[in-house]
């Protein structure tokens, strides 16, 4: 009976532990530092629905910079960064997350070009639990963008603005975008259960 419960027990927890790490693109306490050259950042891979980064970015002795790239693949879409976690001291810190097209960044962060990204935030301790996409859309100088990013390659920029560190879990949620057919079905089976209502 013991045995049976501590296989048991082993089970779940391999697939807890296999659960866990299905939505996990990179973490540096596992996985080493992400690239700090914007011309070569950190080859990333979607892995669902909730793909995670997590990663330390700090100010002193040198700026920490975070550079890593993805492809968004055709009929999929980033409707979604959630950021999990943001620790930080103090509170009312601000760090910076930057989003730019392709798979190196395109602005030297020692004389940035802010026309060159699609967009940036300054994201804090208040935005944690929420999405900030659209946010990074709406920043000053930007391209800008509004809504879900299609298909595509993207990379991504995150530092820390001060003399303080940083802990971040970012949450890149990619969804599939439903066939044009499939909308028209739904629409479909809309009218009829209005109908069969009638």
């Amino acid at each position: 009976m013991i045995r049976t419960t501590n296989i048991l027990a082993a089970s779940a927890f391999l697939i807890t532990s296999t659960i866990a790490s299905a939505d996990l693109m990179w973490d540096e306490t596992i996985d080493g530092d992400l690239s700090n050259d914007y011309l070569n950042p950190t080859q990333l891979f979607i892995k669902g629905v909730n793909n995670h980064v997590r990663f330390t970015t700090d100010f002193i002795p040198e700026v920490d910079r975070e550079y890593f790239t993805f492809t968004i693949d055709e009929g999929y879409e980033l409707s979604a960064i959630i950021l999990d976690r943001f620790d930080s001291e103090p509170i009312s810190n601000l760090a910076f997350l930057a989003i730019a097209n392709g798979s190196v960044f395109p602005t030297d962060p020692s004389a940035p070009d802010v026309t060159t990204l699609l967009g940036y935030s300054l994201p804090g301790i208040t935005d944690v639990g929420n999405d900030i996409l659209q946010a990074m859309g709406s920043g000053a100088g930007t391209q800008g963008f509004s809504g879900p990013l299609g298909a595509g390659t993207y990379s991504f920029w995150a530092q820390e603005t001060g003399p303080f560190d940083d802990v971040w879990d970012l949450n890149f949620v990619v969804t599939q975008i439903p066939a044009p057919g499939a909308l028209a079905l739904l629409g479909l089976a809309g009218v009829t259960s209005r109908r069969r209502r009638g």
